[in-house]
């Protein structure tokens, strides 16, 4: 890599760094009080929030003509599930927590579900999507063309 691109690099995640870290405070603040007194609104808020920063994400992207990083998309599927194992546990634990905020909440984990789909067929189309997350297919056996003389 040349002095230009890490260059280049470095400015994409810092764009990228601000959008998420902009968008998770102001999420984590609508969350907390739509969990504790605010109610629905506030928690659907939150996850508009979180869609609009993965907008931003793509829209940084779409500008620099790069994709997600392999980290990226590891990072955002562990943060993803781990919202979700955490989402489990609080409303298993919490009595309080599953009658105030189980709804609101679930429209919003699927609701991220739904963006990221929209734009993996948006961006690569419906059966190249399909076929990256076809991984069955993947781990047969690789079968190479036969030359004509018996070799494969």
């Amino acid at each position: 890599m040349t002095e230009d691109d890490d260059l280049e690099a470095l400015d994409r995640h810092a764009l990228a760094l601000t959008i998420w870290l902009t968008a998770a405070v102001a999420a984590a603040a609508l969350y907390h009080f739509g969990a504790a007194s605010g109610g629905s609104p506030f928690i659907i808020a939150a996850f508009l929030v979180v869609a609009g920063a993965f907008a931003g994400h793509v829209t940084v992207n779409v500008v620099l003509g790069r994709g997600f990083s392999a980290g990226e998309l590891a990072l955002g599927l562990v943060l993803y599930g781990g919202a979700l194992i955490t989402f489990g546990i609080a409303t298993l634990a919490s009595p309080g927590f599953a009658a105030r905020a189980f709804v609101p909440t679930s429209l919003g984990f699927v609701g991220l579900f739904a963006t990221f789909m929209f734009y993996m067929v948006v961006k690569s189309g419906a059966r190249l999507t399909f076929e990256s997350f076809d991984v069955i297919r993947r781990f047969g056996p690789r079968v190479e063309p036969n030359d004509g003389k018996g070799r494969q």
